[in-house]
């Protein structure tokens, strides 16, 4: 296992060169490389750029832990746009094997591919009296839908395996896949052997799993993380030792099943996270001090089960 930082810790848009010597300056072996849009996927992530981070990520010591993007309504009865959903992230995938990255990421879906205006963040869960979406209709065939979504991921697993790729997804609160059951599920209804789970206990512990029992329970299908500690409540993220999760227990069942990927960490709710205004700045000092902070606590976690993580 080794430590990795996500590029949106300390950037949000492109270009990303810089965040790489930066992150590779502080020690850490891993980056995680994200288009937020097509445009981005086209306009930036070209053949050639990605030649030239591939090989900048060599030169630092870095490996590429992940290629990231979401594309929206892949789930929707509109053909027309889950087609060119589809597309996006079959381009995604080509992007990935251009810089020489095994695993492509997605979040899970909203059903129907509607994201819905009245679903409040979790972590605004304290501050909410009524919680309430206005315009859902209920009475649809859920499970027409289910198979819809399973038939395009077996589609997409299927172009990522012509290419020698694998598919992530990561669970989300609301979303068709929001728990390690429901991967499962996923998973085993697609029926593919390079489907697996960004494995992101932040997510999964407010839908009641047990990060540890999670990492058991997706033994072979978990290929990558996003680390970061909550509340039990919200999906907040800050930075493992700071919240309930039982950091020993993870770094423990990570080591039963043979996990031997990244650690990467996605601190994005502690002092000086980014945000859109404050991103093109670069890291900020209160950003890096909390990385450093949770590399530092899970070695002494590690320490205390004699496993090292680079």
């Amino acid at each position: 296992m080794y430590y990795g930082i996500p590029v949106w810790m300390f950037k949000r848009e492109p270009d990303y060169e810089q965040t790489m010597q930066t992150i590779a300056a502080l020690g850490f072996k891993g980056v995680e490389l994200i288009a937020w849009s097509r445009q981005e996927l086209d306009e930036y992530y070209t053949p050639e750029t990605a030649s030239a981070l591939k090989a900048l990520a060599a030169s630092l010591g870095l490996q590429i832990t992940n290629f990231n993007h979401t594309p929206k309504c892949i789930t929707s009865p509109d053909e027309d746009l889950r087609a060119a959903r589809i597309a996006d992230f079959k381009r995604a995938i080509d992007v990935a094997v251009n810089l020489g990255v095994q695993n492509v990421t997605m979040v899970s879906q909203y059903p129907f591919g509607e994201p819905y205006a009245g679903f409040m963040d979790l972590r605004r869960i304290a501050e909410l009296q009524q919680w309430s979406y206005d315009h859902f209709d209920l009475n649809r065939d859920w499970e027409a839908n289910f198979a819809l979504y399973a038939d395009t991921m077996r589609a997409l697993c299927g172009y990522a395996a012509e290419r020698g790729a694998r598919v992530l997804v990561e669970p989300h609160p609301y979303r068709l896949i929001n728990s390690s059951a429901s991967m499962l599920r996923l998973i085993e209804r697609v029926g593919c052997d390079n489907l697996g789970i960004n494995y992101d206990p932040s997510h999964l512990f407010p839908q009641g799993d047990m990060p540890e029992w999670a990492v058991h329970m997706l033994r072979g299908r978990l290929w990558h993380t996003h680390f970061s500690d909550n509340d039990t409540l919200t999906n907040v993220h800050w930075r493992p030792g700071q919240g309930k999760i039982n950091w020993r227990a993870v770094m423990q069942a990570l080591r039963d099943i043979g996990y031997d990927g990244a650690i990467n960490f996605e601190l994005e709710d502690v002092p000086g996270a980014p945000t859109p205004a404050t991103a093109a700045q670069g890291p900020s000092e209160a950003m890096i001090t909390e990385l450093l902070e949770a590399r530092k606590y899970i070695d002494g976690v590690c320490a205390a089960i004699d496993l090292r993580v680079e």
